[in-house]
């Protein structure tokens, strides 16, 4: 309760109200149990006197009386409560939250078959409802003063691209077929090829802008190239070339025979490669490696109970994970986590430059300075072509920049992986490996089991995973 009202006011009496004031409570205070003189008009005096004006609920009043209902709090008025307002809120009509991470199997291998599913949806197909907010209704306490309800907010139109929008009826609509998905307050519709057979010499190579699904297997001599999106694959790949801005996703695996390419600005994910080149931004992900040739700028892992790396050369910019590295017929594979080089004097470098651009900058912004003074005061007409032509030169300058700019960051990120550099091995690494970081090398002479490899001061040690 909120507040009471003065006993002594109401003469033996005490009102107590509802913390928005929109309910009163009479409790009658007194010993004489027995006592029944009390009348309806009198204690609706009292609560008068004690400021209620709204709800009086006399019935109630009589029952208290009736009943002889004392030192006990009774509800005697209600006035209208006030009623909040709903904010407004989206339905949708597609699965928002993806789990994008690979199925682990029991025997601890990953099953890629519905890795990479997004909803899809059809041209015209409706996508989300947009519910108003419910409007509130104030109230009116039983002291007739009026209870502000809060409102509801309506919600802002959405952001994103590939839908429209039906004003009147506060729905949206796919504008093409393609994916659909709703991340950090955007809905976006991505038009999708999709491939429902291979892809062989009989279609020919396929260059999309967007995602690229293909449903069947992509066979020996052929290109699939993703332009802006990513490329999923259900079947296997043989001896193919694929590049895609974003992800590769092979659901099943690729045998490459010594010819087969992949190529992502994000990550590379199946269930294994062999005799495969992958150049990837991010991350490599795989059952089994066999004799293939990979470079990616994060991690490179091997997941499962025989998740094995053998033959080729891997590398990565951070961490290699693998159960097992070669064999016992000690086939060379070289594991090359970090990088090679010394990235201290490639920033260097890059930092000087940076200062020396910055240098001429500073002079043709001088220059243009003077000129403009000097067209303010003169009618030269020669200075408005060197202007031009000292506009033209600081754009280059601007431009060179901001390369190189963009050249230290990513020299510095890469410095910050290549710190944490190491080599992760679940189960064993056979003797005839190479195992490189950042530049330096080790040749594993015995069986070391459940061990990780990494760099510390001008050597590479070996320890026990735990330790």
């Amino acid at each position: 309760m909120e507040d009471k009202a003065n006993a002594e006011v109401l003469g033996g009496g005490e009102v107590t109200f509802s913390d928005d004031g929109s309910e009163a409570y009479l409790c009658i205070i007194t010993t004489d149990k027995t006592k029944s003189d009390y009348t309806v008009e009198d204690l609706a005096k009292r609560l008068k006197n004690a400021g209620i004006v709204n709800g009086i609920d006399k019935a109630e009043l009589q029952k208290i009386i009736d009943e002889r209902i004392y030192n006990v709090p009774v509800k005697v008025a209600e006035g209208k409560k006030a009623v909040d307002g709903i904010d407004g809120w989206y339905e949708f009509l597609f699965q928002t939250e993806i789990d994008t991470k690979p199925k682990i199997l029991e025997d601890g291998s990953v099953d890629y078959s519905e890795y990479g599913d997004v909803p899809t949806v059809e041209e015209g197909q409706k996508v989300v409802i947009y519910h108003p907010a419910i409007p509130s209704e104030d109230g009116v306490s039983v002291r007739g003063e009026t209870i502000i309800a809060k409102k509801g907010k309506e919600l802002a139109r959405l952001n994103g691209r590939g839908f429209i929008y039906d004003n009147e009826k506060k729905e949206y609509y796919a504008k093409y077929d393609g994916k659909i998905t709703y991340r950090d307050d955007r809905l976006q519709i991505e038009s999708e090829l999709i491939i429902e057979g291979d892809v062989s010499f009989t279609t020919g190579d396929v260059t999309f802008q967007n995602d690229i699904h293909v449903r069947g297997n992509v066979l020996t001599g052929v290109k699939v190239i993703s332009e802006r999106g990513s490329i999923i694959v259900d079947g296997y790949v043989e001896s193919a070339v694929l590049k895609a801005k974003k992800d590769i996703v092979l659901k099943n695996g690729m045998q490459g025979n010594g010819k087969g390419y992949l190529e992502a600005g994000g990550n590379v994910t199946g269930k294994f490669f062999e005799q495969v080149q992958i150049k990837a931004v991010n991350d490599v992900n795989a059952n089994a490696i066999m004799n293939s040739d990979i470079e990616c700028g994060q991690d490179v892992i091997v997941s499962g109970k025989y998740g094995i790396i053998i033959g080729g050369k891997v590398s990565a910019t951070r961490y290699i994970h693998a159960t097992i590295i070669g064999n016992m017929s000690e086939v060379k594979t070289t594991i090359s986590a970090g990088v090679d080089g010394d990235l201290f004097a490639k920033l260097t470098k890059c930092e000087q430059d940076m200062s020396a651009v910055n240098g001429e900058l500073a002079k043709i912004t001088n220059v243009l300075g003077q000129i403009q003074i000097l067209m303010e005061k003169s009618d030269r007409k020669d200075l408005g072509d060197k202007k031009m032509a000292l506009m033209r030169t600081k754009i280059e300058k601007d431009t060179r920049l901001s390369e190189l700019t963009k050249k230290k960051q990513d020299i510095v990120e890469k410095m910050g992986k290549a710190n944490l550099a190491k080599v992760t091995i679940e189960k064993v690494i056979y003797p005839g490996n190479v195992v490189v970081i950042n530049g330096v090398r080790a040749v594993v002479t015995e069986e070391e089991h459940h061990v990780e490899y990494a760099r510390r001061g001008a050597g590479i040690i070996v320890y026990k995973i735990g330790e």
